[in-house]
């Protein structure tokens, strides 16, 4: 029960948010939560794995082209486009991570850093199927007639429910074998090798996994602004999306949320606090986190926590008893 009462808390944190949040509030949360996903497969590939990726923001655009296409042009039920945005950003992410089997280090960051750059290009460039800069907008799912509540309401709830799933996922991948293969993959590829880990089917299930991720986070983007266009997939979203993973925790799953909650809401803060000054602001705030945090905002509470434990529940020594020796007649 102690491994799971921090999620319950953050589960219960997230059903009170709308009664709490105004609407505008709620959708930026909505928003993080996409950004979350992208977040965890980052996480999951760069900080368990130890595979360096810089095309998670065109991987998040991949499933968000896919639902706006699949909903706008095909007519399907958003919700129905999810899978498939999954799909085809994992099918993407493989093919991503096939330089991965050669090239490691700065020359992979280079490589996936250039399909960030290719991708916004690729979107203006098959404008029949894309609508080029115009991008491709749609109407947002509305509730279930059966269940009375606002549409901003639902979509939140959905992407509760979605994030949900995908971190039970990921906590069940990295329990296992396949979790302990992917950290001696990171630790020390030579000796995971000899301990006949396959590693090119591992790397390309890591790959893929993340992808899918972020694809599913871009499929929800897509819904929740019912519009979807090349300005809002440029490289810049794959750092965007690295800051969130560092800043969090680079290797912890509710690092995920924490750094999804900081790309979203504390650019948007400083340029309230400062218009002119806002990006100083932000730069100054990254300095400061990494310098405080150096694991990340996952690894400041878990310090945080154990000092107050150690406080507040202090551990007392147990006395030693003494036994009489026994003594023969």
């Amino acid at each position: 029960m102690k491994t799971f009462s921090p999620w319950l808390a953050v589960l219960l944190v997230a059903a009170l948010a709308p009664a709490v949040l105004p609407k505008f509030l709620l959708l930026q949360l909505s928003v993080a939560l996409c950004f979350a996903l992208a977040i965890l497969g980052l996480n999951l590939l760069l900080g368990f794995a130890g595979q360096v990726c810089l095309a998670q923001g065109a991987l998040f655009a991949v499933g968000a082209y896919t639902t706006a296409i699949l909903s706008a042009k095909a007519g399907w039920h958003p919700l129905a486009t999810l899978l498939p945005a999954a799909c085809a950003a994992a099918l993407a992410g493989l093919a991503i991570g096939l330089p991965a089997l050669r090239l490691g280090g700065l020359q992979l960051a280079i490589v996936t850093f250039g399909v960030a750059v290719l991708v916004p290009q690729l979107i203006l460039k098959f404008d029949r199927l894309t609508q080029g800069v115009t991008g491709i907008s749609f109407d947002a799912p509305a509730p279930p007639s059966w269940l009375q509540v606002a549409p901003d309401v639902w979509l939140y709830a959905i992407c509760v429910a979605t994030v949900a799933l995908c971190i039970g996922l990921a906590m069940r991948v990295l329990r296992g074998d396949t979790g302990r293969s992917l950290r001696a993959m990171r630790d020390n590829e030579l000796i995971a090798r000899s301990m006949g880990i396959d590693l090119v089917r591992l790397r390309l299930g890591a790959f893929a996994l993340s992808s899918a991720f972020a694809g599913l986070g871009g499929g929800l983007y897509a819904i929740l602004n019912g519009y979807v266009s090349p300005q809002s997939f440029l490289a810049a979203k794959s750092i965007e999306i690295l800051i969130g993973a560092i800043v969090g925790g680079i290797a912890s799953l509710p690092g995920a949320l924490l750094g999804a909650l900081f790309v979203v809401f504390v650019p948007e803060w400083t340029a309230d606090l400062s218009p002119a000054l806002g990006g100083l602001i932000y730069g100054a705030c990254l300095v400061g986190m990494m310098l405080v945090a150096r694991d990340g905002l996952a690894g400041l509470a878990a310090r945080g926590f154990a000092r107050w434990c150690k406080v507040f529940f202090p551990i007392r020594p147990v006395a030693a008893t003494t036994h009489p020796q026994e003594t023969t007649p």
